[in-house]
């Protein structure tokens, strides 16, 4: 452990300039110059140790992580921030796969560690849950027919992919327009009970961390757990049917009905 100048100063000086009893003017005076070179050495600690996420001042984490591009979550901690912040370079290693981007958001929804599945046009499924365990699955014949009855053009397009989140995430807004419901110019997202800073953070996390070559199309807020089943059979209830690229379908009597999932929201990315 250092001792600091003002401690180990009786050791260095000559007994006649020593706090003697009754004659400690010269001792005040040179206590008074160890404490600046103390608090010299204290500033000096400090801003070594500002640059170690953990070990310096949390004031410093901020930065860190602006230099680092790791994105703090709304609710985390200092030392969970920290934590991350220390594996920037696995982060960084990992850019541009599945694993890194659903860890990605996953540690931005802390401290739920929601599950995170993300599943492209050819069925092939990865998913991490919150113990941190990352699965995959390849379903064959693909079970993911997102659009292709509105949108046939978009079969040929390999590099799309969506991502799902599972709860604990944001709150449903409830019914938009109503009493107890929210309106336009809120500040928060459509149909989620989250402002719309939130939102943007994991849209611009998504860029991020995925491949280059690839199109995120939709980010679902699930809230149903058994919902997206990656072992699901292609047609299943609940899964995309190839009329999911536009919110609603003919209902076969000239109105039109919802086509997607109630219990989920759907964030264009």
């Amino acid at each position: 452990m250092r001792l600091s100048f003002r401690e180990s100063l009786r050791r260095f000086v000559p007994p006649w300039l020593s706090d003697r009893p009754g004659r400690t003017v010269a001792f005040r005076y040179l206590y008074g110059i160890a404490a600046v070179l103390d608090a010299g050495a204290e500033v000096l600690v400090q801003g070594i140790q500002a640059r170690m996420p953990g070990l310096g001042t949390p004031t410093a984490l901020e930065y860190i992580g602006r230099d680092r591009l790791i994105v703090r979550g709304p609710q985390q901690t200092d030392e969970a921030y920290a934590a991350e912040l220390r594996r920037w370079l696995e982060y960084w290693r990992g850019a541009g796969n599945a694993y890194t981007l659903a860890l990605a958001l996953q540690t931005f929804l802390y401290p739920g560690a929601p599950r995170v599945r993300i599943v492209n046009r050819a069925g092939l499924w990865w998913t991490l849950d919150p113990s941190g365990e990352l699965s995959w699955h390849q379903a064959s014949p693909s079970n993911w027919d997102w659009d292709s009855i509105t949108h046939p053009e978009n079969a040929g397009n390999w590099s799309d992919f969506w991502v799902i989140v599972y709860p604990p995430h944001f709150d449903d807004a409830g019914d938009w327009g109503t009493s107890d419901g929210q309106t336009w110019g809120a500040g928060e997202a459509f149909g989620l009970d989250v402002e719309t800073g939130a939102i943007e953070t994991i849209k611009r996390l998504v860029q991020q961390w995925k491949g280059a070559h690839s199109n995120c199309v939709c980010l679902i807020v699930a809230y149903d757990e058994d919902s997206f089943d990656p072992e699901a059979a292609p047609g299943a209830p609940g899964m995309p049917d190839g009329l999911w690229g536009f919110w609603s379908k003919d209902n076969g009597s000239g109105g039109r009905v919802k086509s997607r999932r109630d219990d989920a929201r759907y964030v264009e990315v």
